[in-house]
């Protein structure tokens, strides 16, 4: 079974691998200015998100706590998305493919969440972590109000 904080180093791992591929993704659209702002925010979003891990790691170590999910689903999601960004260097996806991908991934991604991922002693401690992850933002309703837009444009009937 998986420790905690081995859980949390991988999140923080996949956390990176996400921000890489939005900055990647943010310079491959560099000329349709708004969707390389979304995928840079996106980015720095997860930068930050990678930052709560690390910091979660750190104070984890005093907080008894019981990992929610095994080490085999954390390292399969890593993989998958280290995967799509090999895909998408040998093959450059379309806005609209990767804005799909990048849906789907969040979603994916949600369940790895620091507030889902372990079982807490204390109730005080499981307020202290879900307060780090308060002013998580939505990626995957920024990314699909824009993929809608793309794929529906205003006055289409979609």
């Amino acid at each position: 079974m998986i420790n905690s904080t081995t859980l949390l180093k991988i999140c923080a791992r996949m956390e990176r691998e996400n921000a890489d591929l939005y900055h990647w993704l943010s310079d491959l659209f560099h000329e349709n200015r708004r969707a390389a702002l979304l995928w840079k925010k996106t980015a720095l979003e997860e930068e930050n998100h990678e930052c709560q891990f690390i910091l979660a790691e750190k104070l984890a170590a005093g907080i008894l706590t019981v990992p929610l999910l095994e080490e085999d689903s954390a390292v399969r999601e890593l993989e998958k998305l280290q995967a799509l960004r090999r895909e998408f260097e040998a093959h450059p996806p379309t806005l609209v493919r990767a804005l799909e991908a990048a849906i789907i991934l969040e979603e994916d991604l949600a369940k790895f969440h620091l507030e889902k991922l372990l079982l807490y002693s204390d109730e005080d401690d499981r307020k202290m972590f879900a307060a780090m992850m308060d002013h998580d933002s939505d990626h995957a309703e920024s990314l699909r109000a824009f993929y809608a837009e793309l794929v529906f444009p205003a006055g289409d009937a979609g």
